[in-house]
């Protein structure tokens, strides 16, 4: 009997190792192993899978940290930049404003300003005709007088001498009194041509003074004026 059981076990053994003559529970046992390294091998890859998608997340993680934090930075570095560039605004819209100011100042004096030296000009334009109708009339005078063809007729140019504000009181009497008594012609006496030489003689040094006095006048005018041009020219 020992002999037939052991080869009823050995046919078994076979049996269960071909698959052949298995019982209900070793086929239960035998699918259940199956099962079981089946969920071995697919834990296996999922523990694969989700190493590889935690590596992925822990890399992306650390870049998009890092790109947030780059961003922050670029966002503060920007945030500095616009408040300069604010505070710039600020301030060259005051200068403008300042400036704006300053050039509405500015063309009211130049306006001013060249409306004035219109009237110097002016000024200057007749006051320098006045010196130099001076100078003529005191040649006319003194070559006439020179020439004993003085007289009362031929008296204007003297006369606008006397007018004039830089003769002195003491020469206006002298020359008014001249303009007076003063009528020769060319049919004078030789006494009396002397005696016209005598008294004339200190009226032409009169209007000599006077003629140098005029020129000055004059040549100090053309020099303010000289310096008035330039003067407004560089304030152009």
């Amino acid at each position: 009997h020992r002999m037939s059981a052991e080869k009823e076990l050995t046919v078994m053994r076979r049996s269960q190792a071909s698959g052949l003559f298995l019982s209900p529970v070793q086929k239960v046992v035998q699918l259940m192993n199956g099962m079981l390294e089946k969920g071995k091998s697919e834990k296996h890859e999922e523990q694969v899978q989700f190493a590889a998608y935690k590596q992925f997340c822990d890399d992306t993680s650390v870049e998009k940290t890092r790109a947030i934090q780059e961003a922050n930075e670029e966002i503060e570095s920007l945030e500095a930049v616009i408040a300069k560039a604010e505070a710039d605004i600020s301030k060259l819209t005051k200068e403008i404003a300042q400036l704006d100011e300053d050039i509405s100042v500015y063309e009211g004096d130049l306006k001013a300003a060249t409306k004035v030296r219109k009237m110097e000009h002016q000024d200057y334009t007749e006051t320098h005709k006045d010196y130099t109708e001076s100078v003529d009339s005191v040649d006319s005078a003194i070559a006439l007088i020179k020439r004993k063809m003085y007289n009362k007729k031929q008296g204007g140019a003297l006369v606008q001498i006397v007018q004039s504000p830089l003769v002195s009181m003491s020469d206006k009497k002298v020359l008014e009194a001249f303009l007076a008594t003063s009528d020769v012609g060319l049919d004078v006496t030789a006494p009396e041509a002397a005696a016209y030489e005598d008294h004339t003689s200190g009226i032409i040094e009169i209007l000599e003074k006077l003629k140098d006095k005029f020129e000055d006048k004059r040549t100090d005018l053309e020099k303010e004026e000289s310096n008035s041009k330039h003067a407004q020219g560089r304030s152009i």
